[in-house]
């Protein structure tokens, strides 16, 4: 009797403690998550969260390789310019997304020729003492273009998409000869040419999101233009192009899937 009242004592308190416990369940925020997780919608595009009702604004670097049939067979002796030989270009693109899928966009872009300035004779004894001549030449590319992309998602971070981009490109050369003899002093001509070109530029590409904030974007595409008179040895700036972009993503956008 004696030991049983023993045993008796010493379950009290463990009785006690079970009863204090019996309403704390230790999973019980696991579980509560863990229900969360589950009627939460799976999200298989994080980018929806960012894209929808933002601004984007970037930098560019670009390529643009003019094709065979757009170059002319003979180089361009009025400016003494060479577009043929440059292929790349800066720009700045900004954008709406005006869904989630959908962008819309302007873009500028220019395209400069360096300086070229070289000298073709140097006389010294002749009949006008010293004389030189030389030749110079320069040239610009400016692309103003509007254009939409639709985005496809392949994963919770990258986008693919296709696109097209209308548009103007201004090209201007300028260039001549010019020389100096010590009878006559300096003397210079120049000429200056520009043409205009409409087009259209088909592109497919990639974004990727870095972060909230930023993403990179990366395309290819082909650009079909007019054709005119030959300016820098070009009858056109028609062919394959390429761009690189780093965009900021401005705005709160929509937060709801």
């Amino acid at each position: 009797m004696k030991k049983l009242l023993v045993v008796l004592v010493l379950l009290l308190p463990l009785g006690s403690l079970l009863a204090q416990t019996a309403g704390y369940v230790p999973f019980t925020y696991a579980n509560k998550t863990i229900e969360e997780l589950e009627e939460r919608p799976l999200l298989k595009d994080s980018l929806k969260k960012i894209y929808k009702k933002r601004w984007t604004i970037g930098l560019e670097y670009g390529q643009r390789f003019v094709s065979n049939s757009s170059r002319s067979i003979v180089p361009d002796t009025v400016t003494l310019t060479d577009f043929t030989g440059r292929n790349s270009f800066v720009g700045l693109e900004g954008g709406y997304f005006v869904s989630e899928d959908i962008l819309v966009f302007l873009a500028v872009d220019f395209m400069t020729l360096p300086k070229n300035q070289e000298i073709t004779s140097l006389t010294i004894g002749g009949p006008n003492g010293i004389e030189a001549e030389g030749s110079g030449s320069g040239g610009v590319m400016l692309n103003v273009g509007i254009g939409g992309k639709y985005f496809f998602p392949i994963g919770p971070f990258s986008r693919i998409y296709s696109g097209l981009k209308l548009g103007i490109i201004k090209a201007v050369a300028e260039g001549g000869i010019g020389g100096f003899t010590l009878t006559q002093g300096q003397y210079q001509q120049t000429i200056r040419q520009s043409r205009n070109y409409s087009y259209g530029n088909i592109i497919i590409g990639l974004a990727h999101r870095l972060s909230p904030k930023l993403m990179i974007d990366f395309n290819m595409g082909y650009l079909h233009a007019s054709r005119s008179r030959n300016i820098g040895g070009i009858l056109s700036p028609a062919g394959i192009t390429s761009t690189l972009a780093l965009q900021l993503i401005l705005g709160k956008g929509n937060r709801v899937r």
